[in-house]
């Protein structure tokens, strides 16, 4: 039925070359999809090199293309950057969500869908529904919150095929950003070094990419009169754990003797439990996580320990 589906449809990628969405290009073409992506980056075959302010480039793109489905993942997406530049990151993240918005109502998209997280619902009370209030507080979650509802704004008004996936921490193989836990611990751990950690009681859930790139797979061919008014859908794994424990986790996995460095500073407005129910997805889309923690932690420092020996081998 997937197949059949994407086949020959013309489906457009902002982001295609970050983490996730290397991923989702991957799946969507072995499906049959004629996949297009756009990249602040890098250009190739398929890929335009574009910023996603750039409204009238992404609509040229569109239009010559005939984009059928759009996933929107380009944006910025670190909390950090968010603290150190807010501006930049409500900015991209809102105007770059409203350009992708507008030029997909203008040309009667089939599907628009906008990636989010589950970090908009700030402190509220647990696990996070679809149904709650966002109560964001740092500029990147709020920026996201923004986007959501700008969003469900264009669904609401427009009639546009608008979803909107609020995920979990995503990890997995492909991750090259060091600035995220994941990667920053087992890269540290690769060089026989104690991984830093502020903090630590922070609770998260932590879903495999694989696992996510299903859940936005099936984003695309539900039926929006099975979803109704609330376009939002809940993406998690059931794996929490805190940053303390999932640190050693992966410490244990790698068989290495060695010692957490403890930084003094915390993170600002961290919440303490963060986590999301993803009945939802269960029930409308019959989505469900396959990789658990332990199996996803394995899989992923093995592919780390692959690129980092090659990069030692360069090196010599």
């Amino acid at each position: 039925m997937l197949k059949n589906f994407f086949k020959d449809k013309k489906i457009l990628i902002t982001g295609i070359t970050g983490f996730v969405g290397t991923h989702l290009a991957q799946k969507l073409k072995t499906l049959g999809g004629e996949v297009y992506g756009i990249s602040k980056h890098q250009e190739g075959k398929n890929i335009y090199k574009a910023n996603i302010l750039a409204y009238n480039e992404i609509e040229r793109i569109v239009k010559e293309r005939e984009i059928s489905i759009c996933y929107h993942l380009a944006g910025e997406s670190l909390v950090e950057s968010g603290q150190e530049n807010p501006y930049d990151t409500f900015k991209i993240n809102t105007e770059g969500t409203l350009n992708v918005l507008e030029i997909s109502r203008k040309q009667n998209m089939e599907r628009v869908i906008i990636a989010s997280t589950a970090h908009v619902y700030g402190k509220n009370k647990l696990p996070y529904y679809e149904g709650y209030t966002p109560k964001p507080t740092r500029p990147y979650e709020t920026s996201k919150a923004c986007t959501d509802l700008i969003a469900q704004s264009y669904a609401d008004t427009y009639n546009l095929s608008v979803l909107i996936p609020r995920f979990v921490n995503i990890y997995g193989p492909g991750d090259i950003n060091y600035n995220r836990l994941i990667p920053k611990t087992i890269k540290a751990v690769f060089k026989n070094d104690g991984p830093e950690m502020w903090g630590g009681k922070a609770v998260r859930d932590y879903l495999f990419i694989d696992d996510a790139v299903d859940g936005y797979i099936k984003l695309a061919i539900v039926d929006l009169k099975k979803v109704g008014k609330n376009r939002i859908f809940n993406f998690g794994s059931g794996n929490r754990i805190s940053v303390k424990d999932l640190i050693e986790k992966i410490i244990a996995i790698s068989g290495k003797n060695l010692a957490i460095k403890r930084v003094p500073e915390e993170r600002v407005d961290e919440i303490p439990f963060q986590y999301v129910s993803f009945s939802k997805a269960t029930k409308l889309l019959e989505w469900e996580p396959h990789v658990n923690l332990d199996e996803g932690l394995k899989i992923t420092s093995d592919w780390y320990a692959g690129i980092l020996q090659q990069g030692e081998n360069e090196k010599k």
